[in-house]
């Protein structure tokens, strides 16, 4: 039996996939990136992970973790507070909030122990507060939040953020201290001397306030709650080491997240007897607040991957079914002309895979599938035919042909049909689904996985590798 036929087409078949592969991959990057798909998906894991938004929204603001996004904090808009009270302006105004798709587990590690590290000060209590309104108003859809007030609010921030190191660690508790609850108690007041003319709204100004209130008012309960829960923990053996105040840090977090507390409390547990020296075991630890990132981040990969698999079908299957890709007739035709073939085999076996453009947006990729199909004098694509009267009445235009009809797709009660290349009456618009679906099927496995296929039928239609492939082995 002549293999060389059914190799051909198996070649050519696999040619128009990686094309359609590499176009499906395309579109589906840039819909991750419009949609934020992976680094929502982190925010979310790291959501379940610490159990509290208000510890979350410190996570994401401290500076290892918000130095990982490309996005820097712009000077305060003076946009006038009308122009933001209008919901369509306010959807093309707001700025989205940018978040790191990747984290690496070490700064994760690094950026838990610093919050650890000052979770029994009072000021990080305020910060938690103040990052809280923040978010609040930023992702508020009926409020016309202007950029100025955010920004303040990213200041008022970083400044309970150095009175938290401040209040850990040196001899100026009480003026770094008072000094935050001023700002925070007369915020409203400094932002209108510092922006006097932009008026916020009463609603804004009402949140504001009472959100700052109640947060100057639970933090000293916070903070004395937070007290007796580190009194409670037994010291050490060396107290001022930078582990034994991880520890308190890490109890101190039970007030505001007992879920947290829990997890850290146990891969800190006797760390100091895997570690054969005494300054080893913050390492030890700082692993093993990593590995367990690192686990949760491989359940957020294997759900982005189930996702990807299934935007990649879908994708697939619009691409294939706007421009034609019908694998069924696509094999029909391939077997039946043998000159196509051969040519469509010999371009197959000098193609190279590219790495797809990650800036190229749907109809652009589309576009170059459609220029590329189209150079290889494939059936592929759609064409408009007028008919006299209504289409769905004429022969030339029928789903489902029979003998002397001729398939196409009525476009409506007008006298357009919809017809693929060649129309004839052997195919019918079920048959043509099932090809299209089988199209789609192929573009979700990936041009790389279409493209080691390639090369194999590629050898195995040839005289087998060449020498630089056996010499590379």
């Amino acid at each position: 039996m002549n293999l060389g036929p059914i190799v051909e087409v198996a070649i050519g078949i696999i040619f128009v996939w990686i094309t359609l592969s590499l176009a499906t991959i395309q579109i589906q990057e840039w819909i991750t990136t419009q949609l934020n798909k992976r680094a929502r998906d982190m925010e979310s894991a790291i959501q379940e992970m610490l159990a509290n938004p208000d510890l979350k929204a410190q996570f994401y603001d401290h500076p290892v973790i918000r130095g990982l996004t490309a996005n820097k904090r712009r000077k305060p808009s003076q946009i006038p507070a009308w122009f933001y009270r209008t919901p369509i302006l306010r959807g093309f105004t707001k700025e989205k909030r940018k978040l790191p798709s990747y984290i690496p587990a070490q700064q994760f590690a690094l950026t838990m122990f610093d919050i650890a590290l000052t979770a029994d000060t009072e000021s990080s209590v305020i910060q938690q507060g103040i990052l809280k309104i923040r978010d609040d108003l930023h992702s508020s859809r009926n409020l016309p939040v202007q950029s100025a007030i955010i920004e303040e609010l990213n200041l008022l921030s970083e400044l309970a953020r150095s009175a938290a190191a401040t209040e850990a660690g040196t001899a100026i508790t009480n003026r770094t201290l008072a000094v935050l609850k001023d700002e925070t108690e007369h915020f409203v007041e400094n932002f209108g001397k510092k922006h006097p003319n932009l008026k916020l709204d009463n609603e804004v100004l009402r949140k504001i306030k009472e959100g700052l209130e109640s947060t100057l008012q639970q933090s000293p309960k916070l903070k004395a709650a937070m007290d007796n829960v580190v009194s409670q923990q037994p010291p050490g053996d060396q107290p001022e080491s930078a582990l034994s105040k991880v520890r308190r840090g890490v109890a101190a977090l039970s007030v505001i997240s007992p879920e947290v507390h829990q997890a850290l409390s146990t891969l800190l547990m006797n760390v100091e007897e895997y570690s054969s020296e005494k300054e080893k075991s913050l390492a030890k630890a700082r692993g093993n607040v990593e590995k367990w990132f690192d686990d949760s981040m491989d359940r957020v990969s294997g759900v982005f991957k189930r996702y990807s698999q299934v935007m990649a079908f879908i994708i697939g299957f619009v691409v294939a079914l706007v421009l034609n890709v019908d694998s069924i007739n696509l094999t029909v035709y391939l077997w039946r002309d043998p000159s196509v073939r051969q040519v469509l085999a010999a371009q197959a076996s000098q193609v190279q895979l590219l790495q797809p453009g990650t800036g190229n947006n749907p109809e652009q990729a589309i576009q170059q599938i459609n220029e590329q199909l189209g150079q290889l004098n494939l059936p592929v694509g759609w064409g408009v035919n007028l008919v006299n009267g209504v289409a769905s009445a004429d022969d030339s235009c029928k789903p489902f042909p029979k003998e002397k009809q001729t398939f196409g797709i009525p476009l409506l009660a007008s006298n357009k049909c919809l017809v693929p290349p060649q129309a004839d009456s052997q195919t019918n618009i079920l048959l043509k689904l099932v090809g299209i679906f089988i199209t789609a099927l192929a573009a979700m496995q990936g041009a790389p996985f279409w493209f080691d296929m390639l090369k194999r039928l590629v050898n195995l239609r040839g005289t087998g590798a060449n020498p630089a492939e056996k010499e590379g082995k």
